[in-house]
């Protein structure tokens, strides 16, 4: 059963050293990547069920081969549901089953963000002092579960400002096939900054990569 898997995962791996050469990987490419793989698995799939109507029909009348091919069967039902499973899986902050890629286009919250974190790595990143509140070339970066929705924090340094120093908080919306949108920015004090923060941490937003210059 295995091996139908690595069957399947050819022509993707095979896009993927291309892409890797284009220096095309990004999300949009892995959604590609997945409905290859998708549609290898259908076609796998409908094989094997053609195959299996044709092994029983031949072997009507022979009561030891229908029971080695009942047990077969069997075995191959368990592979073929929990693969079908995973392919159905919809959860928050996960990549989106691989079968909904047959016929729903590409979305950006379809892949979910690499950066995942551990309890005990988000108990650190909530005590620990964010670089971006006293380092001008720092950025701090969050991610909903959705991936869908983006936050970015940097200092700037205003003297003849009232507020001289201050963090800029941009909320954005990732598109899919557009540039990122940018709905809102706040000017806050280093206190109101770091509390903002923790606040999205304690709500399960994730470090990420930059979204957007």
């Amino acid at each position: 059963m295995l091996l139908n898997i690595l069957i399947a995962s050819l022509i993707p791996f095979v896009v993927w050293v291309i892409q890797k050469i284009s220096g095309n990987t990004g999300p949009k490419a892995s959604y590609l990547r997945r409905r290859i793989f998708a549609y290898g698995i259908l076609i796998i799939f409908i094989f094997s069920v053609i195959g299996f109507i044709s092994l029983f029909q031949e072997a009507q009348g022979n009561g030891k081969s229908i029971e080695i091919l009942s047990r077969v069967l069997a075995r191959d039902s368990v592979f073929w549901a929990i693969l079908l499973w995973a392919g159905l899986s919809n959860k928050p902050n996960e990549d989106k089953g691989f079968l909904y890629s047959i016929w729903q286009p590409y979305k950006p919250e379809y892949i979910a963000d690499k950066k995942k974190i551990s309890k005990s790595q988000k108990k650190i990143l909530k005590n620990k002092e964010p670089d971006f509140l006293s380092d001008e070339t720092k950025e701090g970066w969050l991610i909903d579960q959705k991936n869908t929705w983006c936050k970015r924090f940097y200092l700037e340094n205003n003297p003849n400002a009232d507020l001289k120093q201050y963090v800029v908080e941009q909320t954005g919306k990732l598109l899919p096939n557009q540039p990122p949108e940018i709905t809102k920015e706040l000017k806050l004090k280093i206190k109101e900054a770091k509390a903002d923060w923790k606040y999205y941490i304690n709500n399960d937003w994730l470090p990420t990569d930059k979204k957007w210059d």
